[in-house]
């Protein structure tokens, strides 16, 4: 990390006073989710260093940090606000390890997500008729930019999905998905050209 940006994340260790706190009171919710940030962000030294740099210059981390710790980020959510365009609904169960990549315009309501979990700006995951039609997300999935992930379905472990696409049905493990409706283009590692069931 330069100098300058050292500097700034000193100089706003005070708003963070609270942050850390609760970062250790709920560290097995928080800790992965910050090395993987840590590594998005080419960021080197301790966890807590990289939690600051993270408050400090990822406002959309503000979010994942306030979501993992529940209705204490009332305490500290007014004078260090959380990015106002990006929603995690507070229901759903998201494993450890979430990344956002600039996640701007996007909206996370699912009933389940898996571990290592990552989304870009602009995707959509929710219901299409009522507040349990959610989807449940498997481990290790990538949901690319613009996508639309509704309904009550399954995504399997190891899926991406493409930029654009619109999924309504459920995908495999191992699949990648492309396309509005959805093809699978990829299955277990072999290209084919296939609708979802």
């Amino acid at each position: 990390m330069k100098i300058a940006k050292w500097i700034i994340v000193c100089v706003n260790i005070p708003r963070f006073i609270l942050h850390i706190l609760f970062f250790f009171l709920f560290w097995a919710k928080c800790h992965k989710d910050v090395a993987i940030g840590m590594v998005h962000h080419k960021i080197k030294g301790s966890l807590v260093a990289g939690f600051l740099y993270l408050l400090t210059f990822d406002k959309t981390y503000r979010n994942l940090f306030y979501y993992r710790i529940g209705t204490y980020k009332y305490l500290m959510y007014y004078w260090v606000p959380p990015h106002n365009s990006f929603v995690i609904a507070s229901h759903s169960e998201i494993g450890e390890g979430f990344l956002g990549y600039h996640p701007i315009g996007t909206f996370v309501n699912a009933q389940r997500i898996g571990t290592n979990f990552v989304v870009r700006n602009n995707v959509t995951i929710g219901n299409n008729r009522s507040d349990d039609d959610n989807p449940i997300i498997g481990n290790h999935v990538t949901i690319n930019a613009g996508a639309v992930v509704i309904g009550r379905i399954k995504i399997g472990n190891d899926v991406v999905i493409g930029a654009g696409s619109v999924v309504t049905k459920d995908v495999l493990d191992n699949c990648v998905v492309i396309g509005n409706p959805a093809l699978i283009l990829e299955d277990n590692g072999v290209k084919v050209r296939k609708p979802l069931r």
